[in-house]
C-alpha cells in the first residue's frame, strides 16, 4: 500500500490497487466521529456508445441507462430494505449519477467494517429481472417529468441543446420519457458488465479508521469475485462542430418572473489535467472578479432591479465539452443581456485589480483549507478528481500558481463572446 503524504496541510493518503483492478483510497482523519465512503464507477450519462468487453463492435443504449442503473442497484432478489439495514448500523446511503460518473455512498458513526462490506454487496450484486426493470419505468419517468417542471432545470436543458448538435451533454442526466422506455434488463447488465468492472472503480474511505484495516477488508471481500484487470474501456467519439445550434431559444411555463440565461460555447482544448482544473479555476476567479457579490456591479444589478438572489454563473472545462453559463430571473432580459456583454467585454483579457485578485485567492485557499475538515467533500472531490488524474491535495499547488496574468490569458482561450446563445423563459399566459 503506498502512501502519499502532503506535510503543507497535514494530509496523509493510503493508495492500493487490487488485483482485480479496484483503487482503493483510504484518508485517515484522527478524532472524526464521521466516516464517509464512496463507491464510484467512471460511468454517466455521456456513456451512450461503448465497446463491451470481448466485442468487436461499438453499441448504442437508450439515453438514461447510468441513472436507471443506479435506482435498480439498491433494489434486490428478496424483501430487504437496503436504506434501512444502512439506517440500523448507523449509516445513511445515497447515490447519485452525474455526466461522467455514478457515485454510492454512506456517512456512518458506528459499524464502518460492516457497511463498507454493505455498500460493496449493494453493488456487486445486480439483479434484474423485466418485471422490475418495467416497474422502474414509470418511477423513473415521473422523476424526469418532475424535473422539467423545475425553472432552473428547463432553462439549463434548453441552453444546452441551443449550443449541442450532437454531444450527449445536451440530454439530461436521466434520458427522456420516451428513452427511458426503451431500456431492457440485456442493456442494464451489458453496462454494468462492462463499467462496473473493478478496474474502471475506486473506493474512498476517509474517517478515523486504521488503513491497514481497512485494506484487509476490502481485499478479503474483493478475493472472492472471479475478476481479473481488465483494459480500459473504449468509449464513443463525438464529432460536435464549434458553432452554437442556434443564437436563440426561448419557452413559455408557469412563472413568477422570467428568466435569462446566457451561454458561451468554448471549444474544449486538450491539456494536462493539471492545467485543465487550473483553467477551471481561473475562470470561476475570472467571474467572482466580475459578478460576485463584493462587487460595485453586483450592487448596480441589484439596485436596478435587474437580478434577484437567482443570479449565478458557472463555467464547466472538460475533455469533450467547455462551456460558460450566466443566468438570473429578470423583468428587464434585454437589458440584463447588454450589461453582462458589455462588462465581459470590458474585462475579459483584461483584469488588473491585482488587490481585489489577491483578497479573492486567499479567500479560495482559506475556504479549501477549511473544506478539508468534510469528509463528504474529501471523498467527493478526490473521486471526481481522480478521474480527470489530479488529486484533491494537489489543489492547494494549482491555486498558488494562478496569476492575474494567467486568468486573463485563460478568458481569451475560453471565453467566446462570439459563440452565444440567448435562451429564455416567459410567462406562460
Amino acid at each position: 500500500m503506498k502512501r502519499h503524504v502532503y506535510e503543507l496541510i497535514d494530509e496523509k493518503v493510503y493508495e492500493h490497487e487490487l488485483q482485480n483492478g479496484l483503487r482503493l483510497f483510504i484518508i485517515p482523519k484522527k478524532g472524526f466521529q464521521k466516516t464517509f465512503v464512496t463507491y464510484t464507477t467512471q460511468f454517466g450519462s455521456l456513456d451512450s456508445t461503448f465497446k463491451p468487453h470481448n466485442e468487436d463492435q461499438m453499441i448504442t443504449v437508450p439515453d438514461g441507462v447510468a441513472h436507471f442503473l443506479e435506482h435498480k442497484l439498491f433494489e434486490k432478489d428478496g424483501d430487504e430494505d437496503l436504506f434501512t439495514a444502512f439506517a440500523n448500523d448507523n449509516a445513511q446511503v445515497n447515490a447519485f449519477t452525474s455526466f461522467d460518473r455514478t457515485s454510492y455512498l454512506f456517512s456512518a458513526t458506528d459499524n464502518v467494517d460492516s457497511n463498507i462490506i454493505r455498500l460493496l454487496n449493494m453493488v456487486e450484486t445486480p439483479y434484474f429481472s423485466k418485471e422490475t426493470v418495467d416497474k422502474e419505468k414509470g418511477i423513473i419517468a415521473e422523476e424526469i417529468k418532475m424535473y422539467q417542471e423545475q425553472p432552473g432545470y428547463k432553462i439549463m436543458f434548453n441552453t444546452l441543446r441551443a449550443m449541442y448538435h450532437n454531444h450527449p451533454i445536451k440530454v439530461d442526466i436521466a434520458g427522456s420519457v420516451e428513452s427511458i422506455y426503451d431500456i431492457t434488463k440485456d442493456d442494464l447488465y451489458t453496462c454494468y458488465e462492462t463499467f462496473y468492472h473493478p478496474s474502471n472503480m475506486v473506493l474512498f474511505v476517509v474517517g478515523d479508521v486504521d488503513p491497514e484495516h481497512i485494506c484487509s477488508l476490502v481485499e478479503a471481500h474483493e478475493a472472492q469475485r472471479d475478476k481479473t484487470n481488465q483494459p480500459n474501456i473504449q468509449r464513443g467519439s463525438v464529432d460536435e462542430p464549434l458553432e452554437v445550434v442556434t443564437p436563440f431559444v426561448k419557452e413559455e411555463m408557469k412563472l413568477q418572473s422570467p428568466r435569462l440565461m446566457l451561454g458561451f460555447k468554448n471549444k474544449p482544448y486538450v491539456e494536462t489535467p493539471q492545467r485543465y482544473v487550473q483553467r477551471d479555476l481561473e475562470m470561476t476567479l475570472f467571474y467572482e472578479l466580475v459578478f460576485g457579490e463584493e462587487t460595485d456591479f453586483y450592487q448596480m444589478l441589484l439596485t436596478e432591479d435587474l437580478i434577484d438572489e437567482s443570479f449565478g454563473y458557472q463555467f464547466v472545462l472538460e475533455p469533450t465539452y467547455s462551456f460558460s453559463i450566466i443566468t438570473s430571473a429578470t423583468q428587464q432580459p434585454d437589458k440584463l443581456k447588454d450589461v453582462l456583454l458589455s462588462e465581459l467585454l470590458k474585462y475579459r483579457g483584461n483584469l488588473q485589480d491585482e488587490e481585489a485578485f489577491n483578497l479573492l485567492k486567499k479567500q479560495f485557499i482559506g475556504e479549501f483549507i477549511s473544506s478539508l475538515n468534510s469528509p463528504e467533500y474529501i471523498a467527493n472531490q478526490y473521486a471526481k478528481l481522480y478521474f480527470e488524474g489530479v488529486s484533491v491535495f494537489e489543489m492547494l499547488d494549482i491555486i498558488e500558481n494562478i496569476t492575474l496574468e494567467s486568468i486573463n490569458e485563460t478568458t481569451k482561450q475560453y471565453l467566446n463572446l462570439d459563440n452565444i446563445v440567448d435562451s429564455r423563459l416567459e410567462i406562460k399566459k
